[in-house]
């Protein structure tokens, strides 16, 4: 299943690394723990369970290491072609080494599960109740978002994807390749223009900081259009350094971009088909 949408390649790696290191996350957490039971039954029980969920988590955190090295040797092998390099990606490469892209967005994920909590539930109970497609997640996922707005519109797709993803683990199924598919061409179809707009994946190494500084810096009008509202605000994202604009360029092709810049503009805007939307990059020098 291809995006519908043109997006540049090196916005469509950065994409599914998120994508990836979102679904990631589930492999951090601990098997969840359960008071003492009352009697010896309900113990099996309880242990049983137990050590089905560390067997899920376990599982997940196989599955997800093997896709991100698919995704690195893909990026590697297309580079002569797209001259994209995760050296140059603050997604891939932050300048803060002790900061990674999805611990921000867990951050964010978080506040979304609690702001959505009953639509996402009823959400995923009807992913869960009907065949895996990505017709059915787009819907259910358009329909939760559309009672969030600026990057908490982006975080949907992401939460309940991971949710997702768990439940279908938990039932013995392997859907993780299917389900990066969906995240990656529904954040590409829909939430590309704001997320470029704000100056790419990149941004949301700030928001926590500009939200503490500037309340309320980005708003959503009546036309879904994402506008500033700070008339100290500059820029949504502030460049690392003095030489960088965003995280990469939408406009003006081609442009010389900086080191901390996540693609190269020698690689225009392509549509890329299923066969590359089966791979992370490590990105070790």
């Amino acid at each position: 299943m291809a995006s519908s949408t043109a997006v540049p390649v090196g916005f469509h790696y950065e994409t599914k690394y998120v994508v990836l290191s979102y679904l990631g996350l589930l492999s951090q957490e601990k098997p969840q723990e359960h008071p003492p039971p009352s009697t010896e039954g309900t113990q099996q029980q309880l242990m049983a369970q137990y050590a089905l969920e560390k067997e899920t988590l376990e599982k997940i955190k196989i599955e997800i290491e093997e896709e991100l090295k698919h995704l690195d040797e893909e990026i590697l092998e297309a580079f002569t072609t797209t001259g994209f390099d995760c050296h140059t990606s603050p997604v891939f490469s932050p300048a803060n080494p002790d900061s990674s892209i999805e611990d921000c967005l867990a951050h964010l994920g978080e506040k979304v599960s609690q702001e959505l909590k009953e639509d996402l539930h009823k959400a995923l109970q009807s992913l869960l109740s009907k065949p895996v497609t990505y017709q059915e997640y787009r819907e259910c996922t358009q329909e939760t978002a559309a009672h969030a707005s600026g990057w908490n519109k982006v975080l949907v797709p992401l939460v309940l994807l991971q949710q997702f993803l768990m439940e279908l683990t938990r039932r013995g199924q392997e859907p993780l390749s299917a389900l990066v598919n969906f995240g990656v061409t529904y954040l590409e179809d829909y939430s590309a223009d704001y997320i470029i707009q704000q100056g790419g994946w990149g941004t949301v190494f700030t928001l926590e900081s500009e939200e503490e500084e500037y309340p309320g810096l980005i708003a959503e009008d009546s036309n879904d259009i994402y506008i500033l509202t700070s008339d100290n605000s500059g820029q949504v994202s502030p460049p690392e350094s003095p030489t960088v604009t965003t995280s990469w360029q939408s406009e003006s092709l081609p442009v010389s971009l900086s080191a901390s810049q996540s693609w190269h503009t020698e690689s225009l805007p392509v549509s890329l088909g299923p066969e590359a939307r089966s791979n992370f990059c490590s990105c070790v020098t």
